[in-house]
């Protein structure tokens, strides 16, 4: 069981990093003739971070046929998103920032690091819904069960 605890702390601690570095890199939102600034994407990304723990802790409690399938289900959602978040991570200190005039006040925006937490925690939510399945689909196939009700004598 602990091992399996230590895929889960691999998985949020992930996350919650990437989330941390992208809020601290991340350019702030200028606007205005004075170029007032404001932080916005340390005020939206947790947001993205809630979003991807709450699809990983809720792909975590799903039981699976067996202690192996269940620590497989659990090594594959804590890979992927340590991978999904690593990635973002690298992009996001990557991006330039948008710059557009809509009179003589420049607005710059960072809108990449804005939409890149969000769709990570997209990503995070569809590896965590289907990275059990795939893994449960290989232990199967590996028992030479079938998954699905239907065999090709039903048809």
């Amino acid at each position: 069981m602990q091992r399996n605890l230590a895929w889960v702390a691999l998985a949020l601690a992930s996350i919650w990093i990437s989330v941390a570095v992208i809020s601290l890199s991340s350019p702030d939102l200028v606007y205005g003739a004075e170029r007032d600034t404001f932080p916005l994407i340390p005020a939206v990304t947790w947001m993205s971070g809630a979003a991807a723990t709450s699809y990983v802790l809720r792909a975590l409690v799903v039981r699976h046929p067996s202690p192996e399938d269940q620590r497989n289900a659990w090594v594959g959602i804590a890979l992927s998103a340590t991978a999904i978040w690593a990635l973002v991570t690298v992009v996001t200190l990557l991006l330039p920032t948008f710059d557009f005039n809509v009179t003589d006040d420049p607005i710059i925006i960072p809108l990449g690091h804005l939409v890149a937490p969000a769709a990570a925690a997209v990503a995070t939510g569809i590896a965590a819904q289907y990275v059990p399945l795939l893994t449960d689909a290989a232990a199967a196939e590996r028992r030479g069960e079938a998954l699905d009700e239907y065999d090709e004598e039903s048809y």
